[in-house]
This record gives C-alpha cells, sequence and structure tokens, in this order.
C-alpha cells in the first residue's frame, strides 16, 4: 500500500479578470494526506484544508526556507548570486550516500547561483549544507537564521534542525506554514521563484531532472513547487499554479 502523502499544499495564484461572478464551491476531495491546504496567492485565503495545522516532519520542504533565506541574504547586499562559495568537508556529497545530492566536493568553483539550482532543481543536501556555511559560517548559525524568519512570517507551528529537512529530533512544519513560505518566496524572492520552474540543472556532468513531475503536465499550469520524501515524512508536496490570465 502507498504511504499517505504528509503534505499535500497548492499555493494557487489567481490571475483573472475583476469582473464579479457568483461562485459555486464544491465539496473538498478525499485525499491520501495526512494534512493538506489549498491557498489563493493573491488574498492568502485558505480555499480548503484538512489537518493543515498537523506538525509534520517536513523532509525537502525544508529547503523552501533555505532558500528563502539564501534569497533574503542575496536582496539585502551581504551576497550575490555570483559570490564563489568554499564547499567544506560537511558539505561534501559523500556526506549524504542515501539521499538526494548535487556531486559538489571540495575545492569545486561553485557559485551561490550554482548552489541555489543544486537546492531547488536537484534537491541536494550538499547544496544545503554549502549554502548555510556559505550564509552563516556554520550550519547551526544558518539553522538560527531560518527559525528566526519562521517567525518573522507567521510560521507558528514550525520549527528546523538543519538545512536539509533529513528527519532529526524537533523537525516540524504544517500544512498552512508551508502555504505561508511559499507565498512569501513568491512575494519577497520572485528571482529565487523563478528557479522552481527549471526542469533540469547539470553539474558535474550529471543531468538531473527536478522532482516536481507536475511541471510537465501542461494541463495544470504549475510554474513551481518542491518536493520532498523521508521515512518519518512520507512523501511531501508543495506546490503552485496560475489560473485565468495574468496582466
Amino acid at each position: 500500500m502507498r504511504k499517505p502523502m504528509s503534505v499535500l499544499l497548492a499555493s494557487l495564484a489567481l490571475c483573472s479578470s475583476a469582473t464579479a461572478f457568483a461562485l459555486v464551491t464544491p465539496n473538498p476531495p478525499s485525499l491520501n494526506a495526512k494534512g493538506y491546504v489549498l491557498m489563493d496567492y493573491q488574498s492568502g485565503e485558505i480555499i480548503v484544508g484538512g489537518n493543515q495545522d498537523a506538525a509534520l516532519a517536513p523532509a525537502s520542504l525544508t529547503k523552501l526556507m533555505t532558500a528563502y533565506v539564501v534569497g533574503m541574504e542575496i536582496a539585502s547586499g551581504r551576497t550575490t548570486w555570483d559570490s564563489k562559495v568554499a564547499v567544506s568537508e560537511n558539505a561534501w556529497s559523500v556526506k549524504f550516500p542515501d539521499s538526494s545530492k548535487m556531486f559538489i566536493k571540495p575545492g569545486d568553483d561553485v557559485t551561490v547561483a550554482d548552489l541555489m539550482r543544486g537546492l531547488i532543481v536537484q534537491s541536494g543536501n550538499d547544496a544545503a549544507v554549502a549554502l548555510a556555511e556559505h550564509i552563516a559560517g556554520t550550519e547551526n548559525g544558518f539553522v538560527a537564521l531560518m527559525n528566526q524568519w519562521a517567525i518573522n512570517l507567521g510560521m507558528n507551528s514550525s520549527q528546523f534542525i538543519n538545512a536539509h529537512g533529513l528527519d532529526g529530533q524537533g523537525i516540524h512544519t504544517t500544512p498552512q506554514d508551508m502555504a505561508i513560505l511559499m507565498r512569501r518566496i513568491i512575494e519577497d524572492v520572485p528571482d529565487v521563484y523563478k528557479i522552481y520552474s527549471e526542469k533540469r540543472f547539470e553539474w558535474a556532468d550529471i543531468k538531473q531532472y527536478n522532482r516536481n513531475r507536475l511541471l510537465w503536465d501542461n494541463s495544470l499550469n504549475v510554474d513551481g513547487g518542491k518536493t520532498g520524501y523521508t521515512s518519518e515524512a512520507g512523501y511531501s508536496l508543495v506546490s503552485s499554479a496560475t489560473q485565468g490570465k495574468c496582466d
């Protein structure tokens, strides 16, 4: 039997005309999920949800916060897309033998832009650690930034313990908090958000494809999102899509 998806979230950016018309709201679907929420991007209104405040392990959805923090550091001028990053032993891909990685190693000539694609497209745990150390000196220091940003954004039921989302004591978030975070990524760091629509990235002669397979389904108008999986979290997804005509 398939495990239930831990977090199923779609942040729906509605781009439609201002003409008023009556809406018939259908009953929400029955989902095999521990928790889910559907949010309207423009208003922040929750359209439908189930167990939306359930505390769940985030798996690689954690990397949404990692990317947000790095994006805000770029926006503040404390780093740039072209900044060179020293890859430490802690960020070496061999440290993550059974999980997703970008395949970086100490001595690589790598930039923040490269690592952000490794983080977002390839879901690289090694990229997450390299970025964390670049921004804060240590991964623990970066995690403190992640948790402070969670408070600032109103993600009151989230706690992060690392930059990548591998299971550990105390790590948790909720579907609603993930919806809040995705909405702020779209709004606050649009250059970061653009990367979520990229379908592939190559590093070290290894081409990897975005794990968000909804990007290949043209009927859904999906323009970004993040997937994740660990044994504790199960399968998780944050995704966004557009509806109507955008000006």
